[in-house]
């Protein structure tokens, strides 16, 4: 089963990525704080990174994420303005969404970002 990191501090949207029926493991973190022990705990096959949470910002998660590990990472953000998307993309993230999604979508992403650039799967089923 595919492992995804979830850091998401709105409870409404978390429960909608929840994609268990879909094949997919979801740990789930609401703070800045909770996010270094639930990555420590496990390997992830992608990772969905709320950007603005109560005690700081996501960017600091996806750092160490990249610091320790290869993992995908999707942000998510409220916000579709221009500079948050910029910012996001020139972090060098694998993907950058606004949270009014739609499940396919976000299904679709979810394949596409387990790809690596040259083609080859990230992890195999």
């Amino acid at each position: 089963m595919k492992r995804i990191f979830l850091l998401e501090d709105d409870a409404a949207i978390a429960r909608n990525l929840l994609l268990h029926p879909d094949g997919f493991a979801v740990t789930h973190a609401s703070t800045r704080w909770e996010a270094p022990v639930a990555l420590s705990e496990s390997k992830f096959d992608l990772a969905f990174i709320d950007i603005s949470l109560p005690n700081g910002n996501g960017f600091t998660v996806y750092t160490k994420i990249k610091k320790n590990q290869y993992t995908p990472i999707i942000f998510l953000t409220a916000s579709g303005d221009e500079e948050s998307v910029v910012t996001g993309l020139n972090t060098c993230t694998d993907d950058y969404i606004t949270q009014s999604f739609r499940s396919h979508e976000l299904i679709a992403r979810i394949g596409s970002d387990m790809v690596k650039k040259d083609g080859s799967e990230v992890f195999l089923s």
